[in-house]
């Protein structure tokens, strides 16, 4: 059997369920805190186009899609170690917050390239808890290259 390795993090914020999950779904939300440019329509089976950069633009392809609790992405173009990956998004109702169980599966190795994204998807959501709680918004090209 074949290795395979997880990125995992899992933290609350102080939003409701739906509102999350827009901000892990909708492409203009998506753009606040992760991607420079995405397209795509929240949806089974929905493709999305993830921008970083003019040599980076990435596609995937939404693999579970249960709104307002689960959100998921197989990555079909993209570096060859996110090739076939998932990144997903488990939202549950915490109190008065939402818990979100971010997962980033499937990888080959925990070679470097492993290790920086498990560091950028941590900065990232950090991203994303500031935007959903307090509107900040952060310029891409403040974000940190990761």
């Amino acid at each position: 059997m074949e290795n395979s390795f997880s990125i995992l993090h899992d933290l609350e914020v102080d939003a409701t369920l739906e509102n999350v999950f827009q901000m892990v779904s909708v492409p203009e939300f998506l753009n606040e805190w992760w991607t420079h440019f995405s397209s795509g329509n929240p949806g089974p089976d929905s493709e999305y186009t993830f921008e970083f950069s003019e040599e980076y633009i990435w596609k995937g392809k939404v693999s579970k899609f249960d709104p307002p609790f689960e959100m998921e992405y197989v990555m079909a173009e993209a570096h060859a170690d996110w090739v076939g990956t998932k990144v997903g998004f488990i939202l549950k109702e915490a109190g008065n917050r939402t818990g979100i169980s971010f997962y980033h599966t499937g990888w080959k190795d925990t070679n470097e390239h492993f290790r920086q994204t498990s560091f950028c998807w941590a900065m990232y959501l950090r991203i994303l808890k500031k935007f959903v709680e307090e509107g900040l918004h952060i310029p891409y090209s403040e974000r940190d290259n990761c």
